[in-house]
């Protein structure tokens, strides 16, 4: 008879024991693509605003990867703003930021009739802030916030989703967008930076940015220096480098106050150029000749053309919402949904 209750007990222990081991074999905790790691490694770790089923992919050139990536429109917003916009400043001008940067993509997208960026024809627009834009990574925002990431990435996303799919219009066209970071006091036409004059740019009111940590600059060159840059692009030019100050003037002026032309060892350069030339901040810039060398006092940070960054954050705290902010820097246009 025993070898009956070896037999009993052996189909129990069958019984009892196999399923056990099928059910843990196959628990989601430990399969690797399931795993609470395996998932973070698959993501990146990125945290991504909710895509509508509309929602339009970007073609963007990562000047960083070196390569085309294709972003959701939202997705890629945040990064933009994250790039264009300290998260310190306020909600509101953050959310003036979003439609500008949200704007200037749509403007440029193929997908709705844009000429994409010109640098990069296989893309719509560049990560690089001296053509398109800039824009930053999930990962780059983390290595530049470290441990405010959190509470920064969040009021940006906030900012974005709050705005989502809202542009600037005129007569009913997304418009061209520019922005800069800290105007003069005022800001510059169109016409008076670039080419051509647009009819929703002009000078308007820029208060509060006298703070601003480059309201002013003062840039020094010695005065070989200063001879030797100016002589490398215009080596007609007479300068020497003996009384400079007798040697440069200011021509004319902008509407805005910036240095329309100067005129420098008999040659005429626009302000524009002028600036680019020697690095400055903006074309608001006045001369401090010295014996043996020339300082350039600037104002403002930027072309000055469209909204301020630190100007729309002064309008903020005052109370003013994106909506109005963005009125003021661009005239006569709307702020309504992408169609």
């Amino acid at each position: 008879m025993r070898w009956w209750i070896s037999l009993i007990l052996s189909i129990i222990l069958i019984v009892l024991i196999i399923p056990a081991l099928i059910i843990k074999g196959f628990s989601p905790v430990d399969t690797v693509n399931n795993s609470p790691a395996s998932r973070g490694d698959q993501q990146g770790d990125n945290i991504n605003i909710t895509r509508q089923a509309s929602e339009p992919d970007v073609a963007m050139y990562d000047h960083i990867a070196k390569k085309v990536v294709m972003l959701a429109l939202e997705d890629y917003v945040v990064g933009a703003v994250a790039a264009e916009m300290p998260a310190s400043f306020e909600l509101e001008a953050l959310k003036a930021q979003a439609v500008a940067a949200r704007t200037l993509a749509i403007k440029k997208m193929r997908a709705f009739g844009g000429r994409g960026c010109e640098n990069h024809p296989q893309a719509d627009v560049c990560s690089m802030f001296s053509h398109c834009q800039a824009w930053i990574s999930d990962q780059q925002m983390k290595k530049n916030w470290k441990e405010n990431y959190q509470a920064n990435y969040e009021k940006i996303k906030k900012a974005v989703e709050e705005t989502r799919g809202y542009i600037i219009t005129y007569r009913n066209d997304p418009i061209e967008v520019f922005y800069h970071s800290t105007s003069n006091g005022r800001t510059a036409d169109a016409g008076e930076v670039f080419s051509t004059s647009l009819p929703y740019y002009g000078v308007v009111n820029s208060p509060g940015e006298e703070d601003s940590p480059r309201y002013r600059q003062t840039f020094t060159f010695s005065n070989q220096e200063f001879v030797r840059i100016f002589k490398k692009r215009y080596p007609k030019s007479n300068l020497n480098a003996s009384n400079l100050a007798s040697q440069i003037r200011i021509k004319s002026y902008t509407e805005s106050g910036r240095v329309k032309e100067v005129i420098v060892g008999g040659v005429t350069v626009k302000g524009t150029d002028f600036r680019f030339l020697y690095g400055l901040n903006s074309t608001d810039f006045k001369f401090r000749f010295e014996k043996d060398s020339v300082k350039i006092d600037t104002t403002g940070y930027g072309h000055g053309v469209g909204m301020s960054q630190v100007g729309a954050n002064h309008m903020a705290k005052q109370g003013h919402t994106y909506v109005d902010i963005l009125k003021h820097y661009y005239k006569g246009i709307e702020v309504e949904k992408h169609r």
